[in-house]
């Protein structure tokens, strides 16, 4: 399930199909909705004392759907010739190396909860093996945004070839803003918190650890592909804001889709900027998408349980991430020939 086209260095190599790239997509989201399943039991399921449960049957056997969608076709079909390297699509190789480390971070863990027990709350995200599952994951999961670089330019847009990406991308933000849950600005909603400085402090910190998280992922994809898919912002912010709500059974809800109002917007608006201004896309990204983003949510918290920070604090949330957006935005501006002098 693999073709041959060339790329810009005219050096021939072997890229995947978009079936077995959608194939590889529909699996991450099998393996992430396992993760929260099992992130649910470990904070709704106080006697779990096994590593044995239902919810890790569904994160394992979603590792194993991936795992299996990554083995290269000639494996499957018995005719691995030529160079190893050969076997693997472009873009395949690290998510296989993911697969392996999974199945190490699979019996740590087995090993981890036998010998210390099930942990819940902090310490669930924080043990040494979930975090070696996130790095594993992580790769396997970005699979597709990789593979899609490889035929960058191959062939001209369509559904089935941006689906997988912006399936991909979605998983993994999910995964990572699962395992940074502790930070969430969307669940804890601490702009409804006031009176306490060490509270507000930790509160701009979740502001900006979420802004960095959304912006990274949207600006992933495009050092990869050179553009920002329609509907990658909306996707990534409903991925980093959603899923989470499950470890708290979805209280602050308001405050977790009103940002979806400014997901769309922004996505439209960093569409406009390509369109007009293509070098300026990862600038665009990094000042629209918590410009549009924060004001939405602090609506959604003041409708559900009322902003308490001051002016000053609310304010000055959605300037200073726009200010980091605009740093990391920046980071990636294409350098010109004024700029090299």
């Amino acid at each position: 399930m693999a073709t041959t086209v060339t790329d810009r260095a005219t050096v021939s190599r072997r890229v995947s199909t978009s079936r077995r790239d959608l194939l590889v997509a529909l699996a991450t989201v099998w393996l992430a909705g396992g993760l929260f399943m099992d992130g649910w039991a470990h904070t709704h399921v106080p006697a779990l004392e096994t590593f044995f449960t239902p919810w890790h049957g569904v994160l394992y056997s979603g590792y194993a759907a991936l795992a299996i969608s990554l083995v290269p076709a000639r494996l499957w079909r018995g005719r691995p010739e030529g160079p190893m390297r050969g076997w693997v699509p472009a873009g395949y190789g690290l998510g296989l190396l993911g697969a392996i480390l999974f199945a190490v971070g699979g019996l740590s863990d087995m090993l981890w909860h036998i010998t210390f027990g099930i942990e819940v709350d902090l310490e669930a995200l924080l043990s040494p093996p979930h975090l070696l599952l996130l790095t594993a994951g992580t790769l396997m999961i970005a699979t597709p945004i990789r593979a899609a670089a490889a035929k960058r330019g191959a062939t001209g847009w369509s559904l089935a070839a941006e689906a997988p990406v912006l399936i991909s991308a979605t998983s993994a933000t999910g995964v990572a803003a699962f395992f940074l849950d502790y930070l969430s600005p969307f669940t804890d909603a601490p702009a409804a918190m006031s009176g306490n400085d060490n509270g507000e402090a930790l509160g701009m910190a979740q502001y900006l650890t979420y802004s960095v998280l959304v912006i990274a992922a949207i600006l992933y994809a495009w050092t990869r592909l050179e553009r920002v898919p329609a509907g990658l912002v909306t996707l990534v912010v409903a991925a980093a804001s959603v899923p989470n709500g499950v470890f708290a059974d979805f209280e602050n809800l308001s405050a977790q889709l009103w940002p979806l109002l400014g997901a769309v917007i922004a996505d439209v608006a960093v569409q406009w900027v390509a369109a007009r201004r293509p070098r300026l896309v990862p600038l665009g990204v990094g000042v629209l998408v918590p410009l549009l983003v924060w004001p939405t949510h602090l609506v959604g918290v003041e409708l559900s349980l009322g902003v308490a920070w001051s002016l000053e604090l609310w304010s000055g949330v959605i300037v200073l991430t726009m200010l980091a957006g605009a740093v990391l935005g920046g980071l990636l501006l294409p350098r010109t020939r004024a700029d090299a002098g």
